[in-house]
């Protein structure tokens, strides 16, 4: 084939399918998802029952961390610290830190 009659079957080609255009509807942009660093807007766990004071609660308890006021499920994996005879749970890590700088700050005591 001869370099002309090749540049002739591509133009044709192209605009046979349009130029490389689709049917396909225009993508819509991807609705962006709560980062995960923003874990209080969480949803609280499933647990049923009465929602257990801070420095009451227990693994299994609903409970409110004493630093955010978040309503969460305590797990056995739960950030906890003690203070004067009480265990108190946390939402995260960083929640238990600050308490840990000032107790008396979160607590009535």
């Amino acid at each position: 084939m001869t370099r002309t009659a090749l540049s002739t079957v591509l133009v044709l080609g192209l605009a046979a399918c349009g130029g490389g255009a689709t049917d396909a509807p225009p993508k819509t942009p991807a609705t962006p998802a709560t980062p995960m660093s923003d874990h209080h807007a969480a949803p609280a766990g499933d647990a049923k029952g009465p929602l257990v004071a801070p420095g009451n609660a227990k693994v299994g308890d609903k409970t409110t961390c004493p630093i955010s006021g978040e309503e969460f499920v305590v797990d056995a994996n739960s950030p906890h610290t003690e203070h004067e005879g009480k265990t108190y749970y946390f939402c995260c890590p960083g929640c238990k830190k600050k308490f840990e700088s000032d107790p008396a700050k979160y607590t009535k005591s």
